[in-house]
């Protein structure tokens, strides 16, 4: 017979189910995260399968020459500003000692000797920046045309490096697919078959003590299968099962209420008829009775029997309970 459990037992059982629960999803999570750190293909060898080593040793060398041309450009670039600088305060220099030529002879005074080299000197600066920055100038050129030229074979070059690419690419595409699906049914082998025994373990013991333990470890296992179904599955295909596995579930839920009902189990029938004793009515059609009967009583509307003596102490009892009131005797 059921026993009564108390509220804050209740609440205690409850909430250690709630933590088992927690605790067996969090090892189950470890289980299939360890499954599914299976080493995946690598797609160096891949590549190292179906590419020219020479013809990547070639890309290698063009890159790094495009990049030293690249680098002196900007060497020379940065040359070319400094002469510019240069020739700018060469420039002011004659300038001003063109001016104060002019001054002197507006004067009638020759120019002086330092005025004169002065002079010469900004001039001579002037030309040998302006020749140099022509030559780097030049240079530029040659290393812009040698850019473009190497720019042309590294892309000729990546172009044959990617044609040979393109079959490398595709056979790892499909061994990593089939890693993946390999993942996938260890992870389906191992999380099916943990749901399945613990659901046969919660159906057969769902109404005994041990009910809530594996109540708890069901829940886990089939959080943990609705994820890797969901990883496992297109999402195209997974609404159908989804959807599919909520129709057989509402299902068997709605058989397992209609075989209750009809066929009741005793501790839930027991139930039901303690309730309706309880509220006078007829436990088989909800009919009051009164207060005020005899020893033996049917219900006038189903007929079944309600109050019978008792065979111990001879006082009436409720034929649907087990037990009589007065003397405690089992029927």
């Amino acid at each position: 017979m059921a026993r009564i459990v108390p509220t804050g037992l209740k609440w205690i059982i409850r909430s250690l189910s709630v933590s088992l629960f927690v605790l067996l999803a969090w090892l189950l999570q470890f289980a299939l995260g360890d499954i599914g750190d299976l080493t995946p293909p690598a797609r160096s060898a891949y590549l190292e399968r179906h590419l020219d080593p020479q013809l990547l040793q070639r890309e290698r060398d063009l890159e790094r020459d495009l990049e030293e041309s690249e680098a002196e450009v900007g060497r020379h670039v940065e040359v070319q500003d400094t002469l510019l600088a240069s020739m700018d305060v060469a420039r002011e220099t004659m300038q001003e000692m063109t001016g104060l030529h002019r001054l002197s002879i507006e004067q009638g005074i020759p120019p002086s000797p330092e005025q004169e080299a002065a002079l010469a000197d900004a001039q001579g600066r002037f030309i040998a920046a302006q020749e140099a920055f022509e030559q780097a100038n030049a240079r530029i050129s040659e290393l812009n045309a040698e850019a473009y030229r190497v720019s042309g074979e590294l892309a000729d070059a990546q172009e044959r490096i990617a044609e040979q690419r393109a079959p490398a690419d595709e056979a790892y595409s499909q061994a990593l697919s089939e890693h993946r699906l390999s993942v996938a049914a260890w992870k389906l082998g191992f999380i099916v078959p943990v749901f399945a025994v613990a659901a046969w373990l919660f159906s057969r013991s769902r109404d005994s003590r041990h009910g809530p333990i594996f109540l708890a470890f069901m829940l886990a296992s089939f959080l943990h299968l609705g994820l890797v179904m969901h990883d496992t599955f297109p999402e195209e295909y997974f609404k159908y099962i989804a959807i599919c596995a909520g129709i057989v579930a509402v299902l068997a839920f709605l058989l397992r209420v209609l075989r209750s009902a009809a066929q009741p189990q005793p501790a839930l029938l027991l139930k039901r008829r303690r309730e309706s004793y309880f509220k006078a009515q007829c436990p088989e059609c909800a009919y009051p009775f009164p207060d005020e009967r005899g020893d033996t009583f049917y219900c006038p509307a189903c007929g079944v029997g309600l109050f019978e003596p008792c065979g111990s102490c001879s006082t009436s009892r409720h034929r649907l309970l087990p037990h009589c009131q007065s003397c405690g005797a089992q029927a």
